[in-house]
């Protein structure tokens, strides 16, 4: 746990400290043959560089208790790819909201949703996906076509079903088109 409050406390150093210019940080730069900068740069924003390790940041702006070899590469991965994490985020949380948007055991995919291509309604009239998220992981069916059906699925919920046609013994099921005939 000490490790990890030591983890912790550097990222929050690195993302909140701001290293001076000055020749130090440009023979860095250079040594490390990567870009000038033009203002003080986050501790952080250097060491998403690809060029540049934990090592070089804790040389130039040492901690108040040097990290294990270890912590510092986990504070090194950390930052460096932090954007892939959150982006990976992004994406489970994007097919969990897929997963919850159900799909009607009665969606007419030839009637109800013209706009997806012919393969897309083929295989999702042959596999009868119960959810968005499902219909995503079937081959053939693009993220344009996911799309697509999220909205029409929509639509479809702000509106009445359809209802199936009425037949009476008695007669028409519309009134109406009895007297208008």
């Amino acid at each position: 746990e000490a490790k990890r409050d030591s983890i912790e406390a550097e990222i929050e150093r690195l993302e909140s400290q701001r290293v001076p210019l000055g020749e130090r940080l440009d023979e860095l730069l250079r040594q490390r043959q990567t870009a000038p900068v033009r203002e003080p740069p986050l501790l952080r924003d250097l060491l998403r560089r690809p060029e540049l390790r934990y090592g070089d940041i804790a040389a130039l702006a040492p901690p108040g208790r040097p990290l294990t070899p270890e912590a510092g590469e986990c504070v090194e991965a950390r930052i460096k790819y932090a954007g892939y994490v959150d982006r990976q985020a992004e994406e489970v949380a994007r097919l969990r909201r897929l997963e919850s948007l159900r799909i009607p055991e009665d969606f007419d995919y030839d009637a109800e949703a013209r706009q997806l291509s012919a393969e897309a309604r083929q295989k999702l009239g042959s596999v009868r996906p119960r959810s968005l998220g499902q219909a995503s992981r079937i081959s053939g069916v693009s993220p344009a076509d996911v799309s697509s059906l999220m909205v029409l699925l929509k639509a479809r919920r702000g509106r009445p079903a359809p209802a199936a046609p009425a037949s009476s013994p008695s007669g028409p099921a519309n009134p109406r088109s009895a007297a208008s005939g």
